[in-house]
């Protein structure tokens, strides 16, 4: 689906490496002269000096994961067909998980805090389909601080049941998701009991 090569540092690799959930795949590459064409995507560290053409992103000095899952998800919305682009989130206080899927396939997934939440959904640059939500008393106020920045990146904001959604807990730890990212996609999975329709902000 999505072919992703990395020059630069093997911690950053690593990190970006533990973000990918699904069918990307990630390859620490050693090359002078880079091509990323098609389904195919070059990201740089920051040092990295490389003749690179095509689909070439540069990371900074001090990018933290954060950044690399906004890169990824980017890079996700405007190559792919963005109708079939959900993101689910299990919001908490803490611990926050997000997944990206696509046509239900997992593809990237992390927990953030409720903070790193906030700047991941600004450093998207794009525009995808729906986002869900588990609905909570902590994702309620969230949700009335933070509609805006999440009708920014999406059309729908779906509002999920979690006692529905946990009923695919147990087959979702089976096919390699665990904790609050599977919780994220169980979430994405589930009907939505509410839907909020989202002005296209960016227009």
């Amino acid at each position: 689906m999505l072919e992703v090569s990395f020059i630069g540092r093997r911690s950053v690799f690593n990190e970006l490496s533990s973000i990918v959930t699904g069918p990307i795949s990630v390859k620490y590459a050693d090359s002078r002269v880079i091509r990323a064409v098609g389904n195919e995507v070059c990201i740089l560290d920051y040092y990295v000096d490389v003749d690179c053409s095509g689909n070439c992103v540069r990371v900074g000095r001090y990018v933290e994961p954060v950044e690399l899952m906004g890169i990824l998800t980017s890079i996700i919305v405007n190559m792919l067909n963005h109708e079939l682009i959900k993101m689910g989130i299990d919001y908490g206080t803490e611990r926050t998980g997000v997944v990206l899927i696509y046509d239900n396939t997992p593809l990237i997934g992390s927990i953030l805090t409720p903070v790193k939440l906030i700047k991941l959904i600004k450093l998207i640059n794009g525009r995808f389909s729906e986002v869900a939500i588990g609905d909570s008393p902590s994702a309620r106020r969230f949700l009335g601080r933070s509609i805006n920045d999440l009708c920014s990146i999406t059309d729908n904001i779906l509002i999920i049941n979690e006692l529905e959604s946990s009923r695919l807990r147990n087959w979702i730890s089976t096919n390699g998701l665990m904790g609050d990212v599977a919780d994220a996609y169980a979430i994405a999975l589930t009907k939505p009991k509410i839907t909020i329709k989202c002005p296209n902000l960016k227009d």
